[in-house]
């Protein structure tokens, strides 16, 4: 990648989500296990890049790749809807690895009633924590 010639919508998605070749590269993107070993703080600074982007003061010399990879990580790590850093294990970058770790203790501590339910116990809590942490914070929860 060069130094940005022209001007990226950052806020329009990368692929064409109208197709399902294109849902599936920007969902495998923005959920690549890969992403879960960033830093708090590059995180943190790729949001920034990204807001300086979006007002037109990023820094000069700034390539495309570097306003991609700083668009990858804060959709992968930002809630969509608080803009609030997300959990590492309920990030959807999360979803298969900790699912794996889950479903491999499931299927090797098997033969006691107490270590079944505990291990569905632990994987029904992991299940609730990615939902919670990927909910859709822009209404508010009633006790209804």
């Amino acid at each position: 990648f060069t130094p940005i010639m022209e001007r990226i919508d950052i806020d329009k998605p990368v692929w064409n989500l109208g197709t399902f070749t294109g849902r599936l590269r920007y969902y495998a993107w923005i959920t690549n296990p890969l992403l879960n070993f960033n830093s708090k703080e590059s995180l943190t600074q790729a949001k920034e890049l990204v807001e300086k982007y979006r007002e037109g003061k990023e820094p000069p010399g700034t390539t495309q790749k570097q306003i991609y990879n700083a668009k990858q990580l804060c959709l992968s790590a930002f809630h969509p809807d608080t803009g609030d850093l997300q959990n590492v294990i309920g990030r959807m970058s999360f979803q298969v690895p900790g699912g794996m770790i889950l479903i491999g203790a499931m299927v090797t501590f098997y033969k006691s009633n107490a270590a079944v339910v505990f291990w569905q116990w632990a994987n029904q809590s992991f299940n609730a924590l990615v939902n919670y942490t990927n909910r859709n914070a822009a209404s508010d929860v009633t006790p209804k």
